[in-house]
């Protein structure tokens, strides 16, 4: 799998918008948009900004997309099992994915365990 694929699924997966990275990042959307859809290529600086960006995001995706380019894809985990294995430090980035999954949708308990699925297995 090529980097720009693995990134772009990772997106998919993790249901991360081009604007919503961008904006994290700090970086022009069309500069993700480019990326992800192999139009452009980016520096190694770039990449591990991008990918500190989605880390923050959407907790567990960027050891998801290193799975993908490892060619070992990380298989979906029970979130028991992901909540056992959750760091000290991990835990605010939990609470502020549940916290944006509540906030946008009307029945938020559906999408806890979505939130859950975000981090590190």
């Amino acid at each position: 799998m090529l980097i720009y694929e693995a990134f772009n699924d990772t997106l998919k997966r993790y249901n991360i918008s081009g604007k919503a990275l961008a904006q994290v990042a700090g970086v022009s959307e069309s500069l993700v948009s480019q990326f992800r859809w192999g139009k452009k290529g980016i520096t190694d600086e770039m990449l591990d900004n991008l990918l500190l960006a989605i880390q923050k995001i959407a907790p567990g995706s960027r050891r998801y997309f290193c799975s993908l380019v490892a060619g070992e894809p990380i298989e979906t985990a029970g979130w028991e099992n992901v909540l056992s294995e959750i760091s000290a430090e991990e835990i605010p980035e939990l609470l502020m994915a549940i916290a944006r999954c509540w906030k946008s949708v009307d029945h938020p308990s559906i999408y806890v365990t979505s939130a859950l699925m975000q981090l590190p297995r």
